[in-house]
Parts: C-alpha cells; sequence; structure tokens
C-alpha cells in the first residue's frame, strides 16, 4: 500500500513538472525580448525618474530556470545622467508562476563586476534613499526578491563625515526581500578607506527581513573583519547585534544587543585588546535614545598593561544636542610606574556633525608610590570635533599649589600646556629611576610640552620664572628649550635623553649667576664669590658591554670681579686662616672626558699679577688636582727668581691648598 501511494505521489510531481515547464515553454515561444526592454526601462524611469542603460541584446535562458540574461547595464543618477550603478553582466530571476500566467515578473536579480558610486552631500541626503521608499502609483511588475552580487566595487563618498572609501571585491546574497519571514543574507569583501586611513577584510553574515512595509531587519548579525588603521594597527573584530531600520514616514535605525569583540596589535606594536557593549540604540527622526553603554580596553603586555574602562549613562534627546549626563573613564597602569587616572564628565552631542560638547569635568590623577607618589585634583571642561580634535582644559591643586593644564589631540598628535605656581619634583632620579622614567614615557604616545611655572624644585636646581618647550618622538625626550631664574643669574638650555636611558645630551648657558650659590648647591663649598658666565655642552652615555659609562663636552667660565676663597695669591708660600684673593677677571676652558674636566686654558688676574693654571676636576668623585703659577707681566726687567706655585688638591667640598717652587710660567702671547 504504501509502495503504491509513492508511486502515485511520484507521477503527481512529474506530471507537475511536465506541465509547469510546457507551460513556461510556451511562455518562452511568445516572448518579445525588444518589448520586454521597453518595459523594463519603462519601469525604473516611472518608479526611480532614473535612465536605465541596456546596450545588449536580451536572452530568455530555461537554465539556470526562467533567467533573462541582459548583458552590460548602466544606471544613472536620480533626474540625472550621471551614472550611479554600472555591471558586466545582469541578469533577472523571473517568477516562473507569473510566466504561466503570461506575465514577466522580476523575481531577483544578479550582478557580475557591478559598480556603484553612494555618495551622501553635506546636508546628509544620500544618492541612493529613493531607491529604498516604496513606489506609488501602479507600475509594471518588478518585485525583487532576491539579490546577489559577485566581485562588485562600490565607491563610498560622504561630506557630511568627511569618509572617502571603497569596497572591493564584494560578493554576498540577500533573498526573501518582501516576502516576510527570514532569510539569510551574506556578504563578504574588502574595504579601504582614504579618510580616516583604514584597510579591512569583513564578512557579514545573518537573517534578513526586508519589505515596503516594516522596513529592514537583521538578527543573529555576525560581522567578522581584519582591519589595519592609523598606519600599523591591527585587530581581529567580531561584532554581534540585532537591527532595524525603517525608511518612512519617519526614518528610524534601532540597534539591539550589540557586542564588540576585538584582539591585535596598536600601532605601537602593543598587544589590544577591546570589548563594547550596548543593550539599546534608537535614532528616530532627529530623536536619538541610548541605554547604558559599557566597554574596556586592555593595551600591552602584562606587567605594563594599561587598563581602559568607559561607563556611560542613559541618554535621550535631539540627534544635534543629545544629553550625556555621566560618563566615567579610568585608566590605570601598575608598572613600570603606578599610574591612575579617573575623568567623570557629562556632554552634550551633536552626531550630525560628529562635534562633542565636554561640561562638568571632574579628573582625579595618582602616579607613583611613596614617597615619591603624587596626585592631582582638578575640574574643566573640553570639547572635540573633526576638525580641531579632542580640546580639555583642567584646573587643580598639585601638593598645594595650583596646575592648570590644557590638552589637546589632533592630527599632529597631542600638546600639553601647563601653568603652575611651585613644582616640587623631588630628587634627582638615578640610572633606574630614569630607566623606569624613559619605560613609562615610551608606552605613552608622542606629545609635546609647555610649561610657565613660578617656581621648580628638582633635587639641588632652583628655578624661578620657569618656560619650557619640550615633545617626545617616541625615542628621546627632546628639551627645545629651558629659560628660567637660577642661582640669581639667567639659564637658558636645550638637549635630549633617550628613553631607553643610554644617551642624554645638554647644552646650558648661565649668566650672571652666583658662584657662592652654584657651588654651594653643587658641592656643598663655595671656593668663589661673584658673578659668572658659564656654558657647558656635555653629552653622556651609559655604559656598555665594550665601552665604560662617559660623560664628554666642554665647560667655559667667564667671571670679572671676584674672590677666591681659602688661599691669598698676594703672599706666596704662607698660609692664612680665612684668607682670600681678590681678583679682576678669572676664565677658564676645559674639555671633559670621561667624566673629567681638563684645563684647556685658565687665567686669572689680581693685583698682584697673573696667574695661569692646569690640572683636571673629576666630576664624578669631585677631586681637584689643579695649579697656579704667577705670569710674569711682559717687558719685566726684574731678574728671573723661584717664585711659588699653589697646587690645589682633595674634595671639591673640602680642597687643600700646598706652595710648592716651580719655574715662571710663560707669559701668554
Amino acid at each position: 500500500m504504501a509502495a503504491r501511494l509513492i508511486r502515485i505521489l511520484v507521477a503527481a510531481l512529474l506530471a507537475l513538472a511536465i506541465l509547469l515547464v510546457g507551460g513556461v515553454g510556451l511562455a518562452l515561444l511568445a516572448f518579445n525580448p525588444d518589448a520586454f526592454k521597453s518595459v523594463l526601462i519603462t519601469s525604473v524611469q516611472l518608479r526611480y525618474h532614473r535612465r536605465l542603460e541596456l546596450p545588449g541584446t536580451l536572452r530568455l535562458r530555461l537554465f539556470p530556470p526562467f533567467t533573462l540574461q541582459t548583458g552590460p547595464m548602466r544606471l544613472s543618477e536620480a533626474d540625472d545622467r550621471t551614472p550611479f550603478a554600472q555591471a558586466a553582466d545582469m541578469r533577472l530571476h523571473l517568477d516562473p508562476l507569473a510566466l504561466l500566467r503570461r506575465r514577466f515578473v522580476v523575481d531577483g536579480i544578479a550582478f557580475d563586476a557591478p559598480h556603484l558610486e553612494l555618495r551622501r552631500d553635506a546636508n546628509g541626503h544620500w544618492n541612493f534613499a529613493d531607491l529604498l521608499s516604496a513606489p506609488g502609483g501602479k507600475m509594471p511588475a518588478l518585485d525583487i526578491h532576491q539579490l546577489s552580487v559577485q566581485g562588485g566595487d562600490i565607491v563610498l563618498r560622504d561630506q557630511a563625515r568627511g569618509l572617502d572609501g571603497r569596497l572591493s571585491e564584494v560578493d554576498g546574497s540577500a533573498s526573501g526581500i518582501g516576502r516576510g519571514g527570514w532569510h539569510p543574507l551574506t556578504l563578504r569583501g574588502r574595504a579601504v578607506l582614504a579618510s580616516p586611513s583604514a584597510t579591512a577584510g569583513f564578512d557579514l553574515q545573518g537573517q534578513l527581513h526586508a519589505d515596503s512595509a516594516t522596513g529592514l531587519s537583521l538578527r543573529n548579525l555576525l560581522l567578522r573583519s581584519d582591519s589595519r588603521m592609523a598606519g600599523d594597527a591591527h585587530l581581529l573584530s567580531n561584532l554581534r547585534a540585532q537591527l532595524h531600520w525603517s525608511a518612512g514616514p519617519t526614518p528610524s535605525l534601532l540597534i539591539q544587543d550589540l557586542r564588540l569583540r576585538a584582539q591585535g596589535r596598536a600601532r605601537d606594536g602593543k598587544p589590544l585588546q577591546l570589548q563594547l557593549e550596548e543593550p539599546l540604540l534608537e535614532w528616530r527622526g532627529n530623536r536619538v535614545h541610548a541605554a547604558a553603554l559599557r566597554g574596556q580596553a586592555l593595551l600591552g603586555a602584562a606587567p605594563r598593561t594599561l587598563h581602559v574602562e568607559l561607563r556611560a549613562s542613559a541618554g535621550d534627546g535631539p540627534d544635534d544636542n543629545l544629553q550625556l549626563p555621566e560618563l566615567r573613564l579610568q585608566f590605570s597602569r601598575a608598572a613600570p610606574q603606578a599610574l591612575s587616572l579617573a575623568l567623570q564628565l557629562g556632554a552634550h552631542l551633536n552626531l550630525r556633525a560628529g562635534d562633542v560638547r565636554i561640561d562638568a569635568l571632574q579628573a582625579h590623577a595618582t602616579w607613583g608610590t611613596p614617597p615619591r607618589a603624587g596626585q592631582w585634583q582638578a575640574q574643566g571642561k573640553g570639547s572635540y570635533s573633526g576638525d580641531k580634535g579632542l580640546r580639555l582644559q583642567l584646573q587643580g591643586d598639585h601638593q598645594g599649589s595650583p596646575l592648570r593644564l590644557e590638552l589637546r589631540h589632533d592630527a599632529t598628535g597631542w600638546q600639553i600646556q601647563a601653568r603652575a605656581g611651585a613644582l616640587d619634583l623631588g630628587p634627582l632620579p638615578d640610572a633606574k629611576t630614569w630607566a623606569r622614567t624613559g619605560a613609562w614615557l615610551r608606552e605613552l604616545p608622542p606629545a609635546s610640552l609647555s610649561l610657565q611655572a613660578d617656581s621648580l624644585h628638582w633635587g639641588s636646581l632652583r628655578l624661578s620664572q620657569l618656560q619650557v618647550q619640550a615633545h617626545d618622538n617616541a625615542s628621546d625626550l627632546v628639551l627645545d628649550s629651558l629659560q628660567g631664574q637660577a642661582w640669581g643669574g639667567t639659564l637658558q638650555a636645550h638637549g635630549s635623553a633617550a628613553l631607553d636611558a643610554r644617551r642624554a645630551t645638554l647644552q646650558a648657558d648661565l649668566d650672571k649667576v652666583s658662584m657662592s650659590s652654584l657651588l654651594d648647591d653643587l658641592v656643598g663649598h663655595a671656593a668663589l664669590r661673584g658673578s659668572a658666565t658659564l656654558n657647558t655642552e656635555l653629552t653622556w652615555r651609559a655604559p656598555t658591554a665594550t665601552t665604560p659609562r662617559s660623560t664628554d663636552g666642554s665647560v667655559t667660565l667667564t667671571m670679572g670681579k671676584g674672590e677666591l676663597q681659602g688661599v691669598d695669591l698676594r703672599a706666596p708660600g704662607r698660609s692664612m686662616a680665612h684668607a682670600s684673593t681678590t681678583f679682576s677677571a678669572l676664565d677658564a676652558r676645559a674639555a671633559v672626558a670621561q667624566g673629567v674636566a681638563t684645563l684647556a686654558a685658565l687665567q686669572l688676574r689680581e693685583g698682584s699679577g697673573n696667574w695661569s693654571g692646569s690640572g683636571s676636576v673629576d666630576a664624578l668623585g669631585r677631586v681637584l688636582r689643579l695649579r697656579l703659577a704667577p705670569v710674569p707681566a711682559t717687558g719685566s726687567t726684574r731678574p728671573p727668581r723661584m717664585p711659588e706655585q699653589l697646587l690645589i688638591g682633595g674634595s671639591a667640598s673640602q680642597p687643600s691648598y700646598r706652595w710648592t717652587s716651580a719655574q715662571i710660567a710663560q707669559s701668554p702671547k
């Protein structure tokens, strides 16, 4: 019995197939390609006010089932002859049931190597918006339920958002359009953006529900991408979401359950992970509603990982003035130097223009570990726009002294302007501390700094009326200029220090400084008194496997009237308690090698005559090896004698003086 039923069912299906093929065959015999081409062109013109060109010969094929092959096609912009879309071949899949009724209804379209120009003007109007709206009036049958693309090329130019890019190698298919229910959707290809700079291979999968009454919906949407952004940044990302879009009468966009996961490497090669979750984002007409947003990012490998956490409260309002009541950003890092920065703010967003106005900004920063820990609390405001970038203004207290910061970020990088009262940076860093600081700075993006401070205390360095210009270029911290008051005079300097702590250079000019103040701070003993001009050019290099640590360069000292403490040059051979020598001029030049300053010349003029000097100063060990000898006046007729010379030795903080006999030094020419 069952076998008989099966035979009957198979026979019925065969009869139906013969009837269908036979009926369609009769329709094919009656088909007039030229008449249908005219109907198709007229339908597009009436529906969309666009010019459709089909220069080839139309062919109706039974296999693939009921396909009308048009050959090349070109479609113009609305009410314009400018090309909007073109393809090497277009195939129209026909409705077989309509063919039995001698009607030609297009059920699906397949494109080979299509090229589209998608543009949006500065007012936000897309050049394809009219194709998405439901047509009015009675039109020829052109109900597209399936769409497929192979080898597509799409140019995107969005003046409203400043985007300029291209989608290439696009393959995709969508079915069930306008039929109700959910149907599969696939799309893959490669995207290249010129502004902003990015490239990405993408693969989109999901289920599509689309008709003119309810709009377009996607569920189980999964977008995978392999992208490179901003130079060398590389990300593998997965985005999941539910989406609904409706064209009218009030356009709306609804995104639900958005989850973004990405990992890869940042521009500098450091590991990068991103997570973002947005439960609900609705854009209806000109109003936006957003649920609470949360996200986090990890940059760098442990233990130097930078943790970033984002929390945003729900927001609601017009799209050109959307209020975000509260947004929290937390940055933290444990190594190489502890750092924490918390930002809390309210903001107004202009989504149309891509601008943000930041109100009621509060910041709390801590860094370092006791006893060298620091903290700063501040309030301020800021803004962000596509053309001006990010700007933040913060004012607060640092160690009980006012500190004001203005931060900017644009295409050139970060710029920091600081205005401070009194800054106390603690002791000068040793080699290990500088290495940790350099490693910490290498983790941060390149930036430039402009600093003004009433006073600065850093180790033995005390400056006032300070002005500093500096920047880092990811490998060196460059001191472009430093100006200030120091030791009763003025200081000007520039130089650089490698962030890997292997090298540093400094050129400093001190004018009219108090030598007693300078020596007291440097060595704890003022052997010279008076006003001086000091010029230094020094280079410091860290030790390597083959070379020792070294400090090289030159030093020049010039003084007018001054006083030499500890000895009386007018009484050679004698030592006197609390002795000193008043001189009218002192000039010295020294070459520095391996941390030892060797005198190239020293001339001292005092009331009883001139003196010349030689010897060296070990700057690292602060050890003196100097000799002063009298110089006879030029043309002197006095008989030669064996005068005394002065040997200066010991430490710079406690020098010793010893007289000994010596030949008369030659008078300089």
